[in-house]
Protein backbone atom coordinates (compact mmCIF):
# COMPACT_ATOMS: atom_id res chain seq x y z
CA UNK A 1 0.00 0.00 0.00
CA UNK A 2 1.27 3.45 -0.93
CA UNK A 3 1.28 6.48 1.38
CA UNK A 4 -1.93 7.90 -0.13
CA UNK A 5 -3.94 4.69 0.24
CA UNK A 6 -5.56 5.63 3.56
CA UNK A 7 -6.40 9.15 2.39
CA UNK A 8 -7.98 7.87 -0.82
CA UNK A 9 -9.87 5.17 1.05
CA UNK A 10 -11.14 7.73 3.59
CA UNK A 11 -12.37 10.00 0.76
CA UNK A 12 -14.12 7.08 -0.90
CA UNK A 13 -15.74 6.06 2.34
CA UNK A 14 -17.13 9.53 2.98
CA UNK A 15 -18.63 9.62 -0.52
CA UNK A 16 -19.88 6.04 -0.33
CA UNK A 17 -21.68 6.48 3.01
CA UNK A 18 -24.91 7.18 1.09
CA UNK A 19 -27.59 4.73 0.02
CA UNK A 20 -26.48 2.00 -2.35
CA UNK A 21 -28.61 1.53 -5.48
CA UNK A 22 -28.35 -1.43 -7.85
CA UNK A 23 -29.41 -1.14 -11.50
CA UNK A 24 -29.21 -3.36 -14.55
CA UNK A 25 -27.98 -1.91 -17.83
CA UNK A 26 -27.24 -3.37 -21.24
CA UNK A 27 -23.74 -3.87 -22.60
CA UNK A 28 -24.43 -0.99 -25.02
CA UNK A 29 -25.30 1.29 -22.10
CA UNK A 30 -22.13 0.27 -20.27
CA UNK A 31 -20.07 1.05 -23.39
CA UNK A 32 -21.78 4.44 -23.77
CA UNK A 33 -21.04 5.19 -20.11
CA UNK A 34 -17.39 4.16 -20.49
CA UNK A 35 -16.98 6.27 -23.66
CA UNK A 36 -18.54 9.28 -21.94
CA UNK A 37 -16.38 8.78 -18.86
CA UNK A 38 -13.21 8.57 -20.99
CA UNK A 39 -14.12 11.70 -22.96
CA UNK A 40 -14.99 13.67 -19.81
CA UNK A 41 -12.28 12.45 -17.41
CA UNK A 42 -14.77 10.87 -15.02
CA UNK A 43 -13.08 8.30 -12.79
CA UNK A 44 -15.85 5.81 -12.09
CA UNK A 45 -19.47 4.92 -12.79
CA UNK A 46 -20.70 6.14 -9.42
CA UNK A 47 -19.27 9.61 -10.09
CA UNK A 48 -20.95 9.62 -13.50
CA UNK A 49 -24.32 8.61 -12.08
CA UNK A 50 -24.06 11.20 -9.30
CA UNK A 51 -23.25 13.87 -11.91
CA UNK A 52 -26.19 12.80 -14.07
CA UNK A 53 -28.57 12.84 -11.10
CA UNK A 54 -27.44 16.35 -10.17
CA UNK A 55 -27.82 17.53 -13.77
CA UNK A 56 -31.25 15.99 -14.08
CA UNK A 57 -32.59 17.30 -10.80
CA UNK A 58 -31.13 20.79 -11.30
CA UNK A 59 -33.00 21.19 -14.59
CA UNK A 60 -29.91 21.14 -16.82
CA UNK A 61 -31.15 18.11 -18.73
CA UNK A 62 -34.60 19.49 -19.54
CA UNK A 63 -33.19 21.46 -22.46
CA UNK A 64 -31.86 18.25 -24.01
CA UNK A 65 -35.21 16.54 -23.52
CA UNK A 66 -37.25 19.21 -25.34
CA UNK A 67 -39.20 18.17 -28.44
CA UNK A 68 -37.05 18.49 -31.52
CA UNK A 69 -33.80 17.78 -29.67
CA UNK A 70 -31.40 15.28 -31.18
CA UNK A 71 -28.69 13.70 -29.04
CA UNK A 72 -25.61 12.59 -30.93
CA UNK A 73 -23.02 10.33 -29.31
CA UNK A 74 -19.52 10.99 -30.61
CA UNK A 75 -16.48 8.78 -30.39
CA UNK A 76 -13.87 9.94 -27.88
CA UNK A 77 -11.53 10.92 -30.73
CA UNK A 78 -14.14 13.11 -32.45
CA UNK A 79 -15.19 14.63 -29.14
CA UNK A 80 -11.58 15.44 -28.21
CA UNK A 81 -11.00 16.92 -31.67
CA UNK A 82 -13.93 19.29 -31.14
CA UNK A 83 -12.65 20.18 -27.67
CA UNK A 84 -9.19 20.91 -29.13
CA UNK A 85 -10.75 23.12 -31.84
CA UNK A 86 -12.64 25.00 -29.12
CA UNK A 87 -9.46 25.44 -27.08
CA UNK A 88 -7.70 26.78 -30.21
CA UNK A 89 -10.48 29.28 -30.75
CA UNK A 90 -11.29 27.73 -34.13
CA UNK A 91 -14.88 27.08 -33.04
CA UNK A 92 -17.07 28.67 -30.38
CA UNK A 93 -18.45 25.36 -29.14
CA UNK A 94 -19.15 21.87 -30.45
CA UNK A 95 -22.93 22.30 -30.63
CA UNK A 96 -22.87 25.44 -32.79
CA UNK A 97 -20.17 23.93 -35.02
CA UNK A 98 -22.16 20.73 -35.57
CA UNK A 99 -25.30 22.80 -36.23
CA UNK A 100 -23.36 24.84 -38.81
CA UNK A 101 -22.10 21.68 -40.54
CA UNK A 102 -25.60 20.24 -40.77
CA UNK A 103 -27.11 23.48 -42.04
CA UNK A 104 -24.42 23.91 -44.70
CA UNK A 105 -25.05 20.34 -45.85
CA UNK A 106 -28.86 20.56 -45.91
CA UNK A 107 -29.53 24.06 -47.22
CA UNK A 108 -28.61 24.52 -50.91
CA UNK A 109 -25.99 27.22 -51.50
CA UNK A 110 -28.27 29.12 -53.91
CA UNK A 111 -30.98 29.28 -51.23
CA UNK A 112 -28.47 30.78 -48.79
CA UNK A 113 -27.32 33.33 -51.36
CA UNK A 114 -30.93 34.25 -52.20
CA UNK A 115 -31.73 34.65 -48.49
CA UNK A 116 -28.67 36.86 -47.94
CA UNK A 117 -29.63 39.06 -50.91
CA UNK A 118 -33.20 39.47 -49.66
CA UNK A 119 -32.06 40.13 -46.08
CA UNK A 120 -29.55 42.75 -47.25
CA UNK A 121 -32.12 44.46 -49.47
CA UNK A 122 -34.58 44.56 -46.57
CA UNK A 123 -31.91 46.01 -44.27
CA UNK A 124 -31.08 48.69 -46.85
CA UNK A 125 -34.76 49.55 -47.20
CA UNK A 126 -35.19 49.69 -43.43
CA UNK A 127 -32.18 51.98 -43.00
CA UNK A 128 -33.57 54.40 -45.63
CA UNK A 129 -36.85 54.66 -43.74
CA UNK A 130 -35.16 55.63 -40.45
Amino acid sequence: MGPNYCTKKAKRMSIDDGTKITIRVSNEDIQAMEDYMDANNIDNRSDLIRELIRSCTSGKMTEALDDGAIVVHLSPVVYQTLENMKADGTIFDAESYIRQLIMSDIIPKDAVEDSKSRAFAAAQQSSRIM
